[in-house]
């Protein structure tokens, strides 16, 4: 039993979580607040007096840390509206003898009710403007030295890791943090000064503070930046994030080290280790627990956005290879509770919640070589008809494997990838989604179940088509704008027409949408030459198993546009697949009849081009 590539896919590519800025929300940190009430009074006072004041009259810096600008432990949620900012100065001194100037400005929301649109945003307006704490010979100078560092540099900060006083090493790990969030080659930067193996170190610090910093502080440096992944890991970064992913009580925290492990798994050199690693954690601490699949769990102290993290590193980790599929298909608990969290949202009107694109991008891939890779899941399917009449593919044949095929009420594990209650899921989604990349998502899990030529893809064939009314969700994808939904939706529907005893079924709701888009020219399918040879394939199986329902399709523009694609040949694969269909148009007599009374001459249909490629066919 082989795979027809034309028809089979994995194609969910990695992904990464985003790097953040420095996090804060519409009220201060405490220490914040402290900071700026002094110098709002520090700075009145000097007004009225009409000119300088002294730093002594300032309190020590080496005996409190609220002259220390530190972000805010609380970062607002995602949406998708649009965020409203106010503006709070910070007022700092550019040299000793001079006043105070409006120098940092922190953004904070003006009202409860906004957010924002891409994560957190709110953050110190420029490094320029970020204050530092005093060396150790300007301690005693007071305030001055805390409040106008606008001339740290990347070597300090990465030096201030190393200091035994946890105020550096949180101020260090933040300014790199929001350095790297704002200049990519900073990262390389932070790599050959020795800095990320001290950030590692700094997880595992008794100051929740620092180990929230440090962990924002890598999450930015190994997005999008391989080498980084790699040196991270060869630090001990990797075992280091799982531990305190499930030991922290800080959310943020949490947040900030399960984006780590999303940026990296999308390296495949770590994938195995990550996988072997971080496969039972995340699915035991995390997506389990977050998806209520088991009673005894609650997901009172998981955010939603570690579970997003966590579903994205596993999406990158199911890309992997055949063994790393399998060990996620056996992975206890772990499908159960994707399917549940993904039939949750769906029943709850949130069929575009970004976490469900990642638990069907992960389902998408574990169906992937299903047949070959976990022949247990078919192992209740026993035919006894002959092998060859099977692959003839006539009606009866595909009634009888389907009346043979008898599933659980309750599917568990692995089971949930062929079930019918698994394939309503994606049918329910491909209704209600708007997201391109769930609904791409969604048909490339049926497309995969229905990719080998022989029992199994007639029995999820008939499941699709006949015993849950999938076409009326699928035809309408056919004329996606979105080129790989297009694509992804045309192959499927290829796979399902090949099982005789729907074909007549078939025509009636693909024949529309297909007769459009190939009337239209190669634009319609931009100019795929897979998908408009697919296209062409489908077109011809269901107007020769149905002439009645086919020839109302057949029109003037629609033969003209499929004779101009047979001569076009930059497009190899179309330009055969319109060949054929033009060729056995007029062989058909029944259908020659309709072009004939259409005005349009044999040649059109039977000429050097299209007798060439019928016969390439027949070879």
């Amino acid at each position: 039993m082989t795979v027809d590539p034309l028809y089979s896919a994995m194609a969910i590519r990695n992904v990464e979580e985003t790097s953040l800025a420095l996090p804060t929300d519409n009220k201060l940190s405490m220490g914040q607040q402290r900071v700026l009430d002094q110098v709002r009074t520090l700075n009145r006072s000097h007004s009225k007096k009409n000119g300088s004041f002294s730093p002594t009259n300032l309190q020590d810096p080496t005996e409190s840390t609220s002259f220390q600008f530190f972000p805010s432990n609380r970062m607002s949620r995602h949406s998708n509206s649009t965020s409203s900012y106010g503006t709070t100065t910070l007022l700092t001194r550019t040299n000793r003898n001079s006043s105070f100037t409006k120098g940092t400005t922190l953004q904070t929301r003006t009202n409860r009710n906004s957010s924002f649109t891409k994560g957190p945003t709110l953050f110190v307006s420029s490094q320029s403007n970020m204050s530092r704490p005093p060396s150790v010979q300007s301690q005693k100078s007071g305030l001055h030295d805390v409040l106008s560092m606008a001339d740290l540099t990347l070597k300090e900060a990465v030096e201030f890791l190393s200091n035994p006083d946890e105020k550096y090493q949180q101020f260090g790990a933040s300014f790199i943090q929001q350095t790297t969030f704002n200049d990519e080659q900073s990262k390389q930067e932070v790599l050959l000064l020795g800095g990320i193996c001290p950030l590692v170190a700094l997880l595992s610090s008794s100051t929740s503070a620092v180990t929230q910093s440090a962990s924002a502080a890598l999450r930015n440096l190994v997005f999008r930046d391989h080498q980084n992944k790699l040196e991270v890991q060869q630090a001990g970064g990797l075992q280091q994030a799982l531990h305190f992913l499930t030991t922290t009580d800080c959310t943020m925290t949490q947040r900030h080290l399960a984006g780590l492990l999303w940026n990296m798994s999308s390296a495949d050199e770590l994938k195995e280790e990550i996988l072997a690693e971080a496969l039972p954690v995340l699915t035991e601490s995390i997506i389990v627990p977050f998806s209520s699949w088991s009673e005894s769990t609650n997901n009172h102290n998981i955010h939603p956005d570690v579970f997003y993290s966590a579903t994205g590193c596993l999406r990158n980790l199911s890309c992997a290879q055949q063994e790393q599929r399998k060990r996620m298909r056996e992975c206890n608990g772990l499908i159960d509770s994707l399917m549940m969290y993904v039939r949750s949202c769906v029943a709850e009107d949130k069929p575009d919640d970004k976490s469900v694109e990642n638990c069907v991008c992960i389902l998408h891939n574990l169906t992937y070589q299903l047949e070959e890779e976990a022949p247990q899941c078919f192992s209740r399917f026993h035919p006894t008809t002959d092998a060859s009449s099977v692959k003839n593919g006539g009606k009866n044949t595909d009634v009888f494997c389907c009346s043979l095929w008898e599933e659980d009420y309750n599917p568990v594990g692995v089971a949930w990838l062929t079930h019918s209650k698994g394939v309503q899921i994606y049918l329910n989604l491909l209704s209600s989604a708007q997201k391109d990349s769930t609904l791409e998502a969604c048909c490339g899990a049926l497309q995969n179940l229905t990719a080998n030529r022989g029992l199994v893809s007639i029995m999820m064939s008939h499941t699709i088509v006949q015993k849950l009314g999938g076409l009326q969700y699928i035809a309408p994808l056919l004329q996606s704008p979105n080129p790989g939904l297009q694509k992804t939706a045309m192959s499927l529907v290829g796979n399902l027409s090949r099982t005789i005893s729907m074909q007549s079924i078939m025509a009636l709701h693909i024949l529309p949408d297909l007769s459009v888009l190939l009337s239209s020219g190669t634009k319609g399918m931009a100019n795929c030459d897979q998908t408009m040879a697919t296209a062409c394939h489908v077109l011809r199986s269901l107007i020769l198993a149905d002439t009645v329902t086919g020839r109302k399709f057949i029109t003037k523009h629609l033969v003209t546009s499929l004779a101009d694609l047979s001569e076009n040949r930059l497009f190899q694969k179309a330009s055969k697949a319109a060949s054929l269909v033009l060729y056995n148009l007029w062989q058909q007599k029944s259908l020659q009849s309709t072009v004939k009374k259409l005005g349009m001459a044999k040649s059109l249909f039977v000429n050097e081009t299209t007798r060439k490629d019928h016969m390439s066919l027949q070879v």
